[in-house]
């Protein structure tokens, strides 16, 4: 109960340790090259929710609990200014680069749960498909065992890199209807 003579709410107490938690990201100085610092950002902002994996369920539900969930996005914002995208795409691309970072803290804390050897166990259990019923997930069955891995993270980073490259330089197709 002493903690309630600082906060009056659980609301407040959450949105507090929430808050210091997202007082430890540590960007890193810009730098010309406005593409590596976003990857530094995604890397960096990773990197926190891996530390704190409690929080991520309290930054879903809570998602600015304070002047450091600011902060961050001001460093992102920044990094995507310079990218010379229109406000719309800035505001989708960093939506984009948060839910691809709790999205995959989430998988990587549920593989960490499980037992040692979660990656044999998934392959056991693909490998117990009928094939030709299930021909495209046979295929990559060694790959799915390895889902949430920093390997698949940082391929994924740079697709997303090389997209929001294109689209800040004009060089994305008109058929794919962005």
């Amino acid at each position: 109960m002493a903690l309630y003579r600082h906060f009056a709410t659980k609301e407040e107490l959450i949105n507090a340790l929430l808050d210091r938690v997202l007082g430890r990201f540590v960007a890193e100085p810009p730098s010309e090259d406005w593409v590596d610092d976003l990857r530094h950002f995604a890397r960096a902002h990773r990197q926190l929710l891996d530390q704190h994996p409690w929080a991520l369920a309290g930054l879903f539900s809570h998602p600015n609990p304070g002047l450091n969930a600011t902060v961050i996005g001001e460093v992102a914002l920044e990094i995507l200014s310079r990218a010379r995208l229109a406000n719309d795409s800035v505001v989708a691309t960093f939506s984009g680069l948060l839910a691809l970072n709790y999205g995959w803290s989430a998988f990587a804390g549920a593989r960490d749960a499980l037992p040692a050897n979660a990656a044999a166990q998934v392959r056991q259990a693909l490998a117990a498909l009928p094939r030709s019923e299930y021909p495209h997930t046979a295929a990559v069955a060694e790959e799915m065992a390895a889902y949430a891995s920093d390997r698949h993270y940082e391929l994924v980073l740079e697709q997303m890199l090389v997209g929001i490259w294109s689209a800040a330089n004009g060089d994305l197709n008109p058929s794919m209807g962005v």
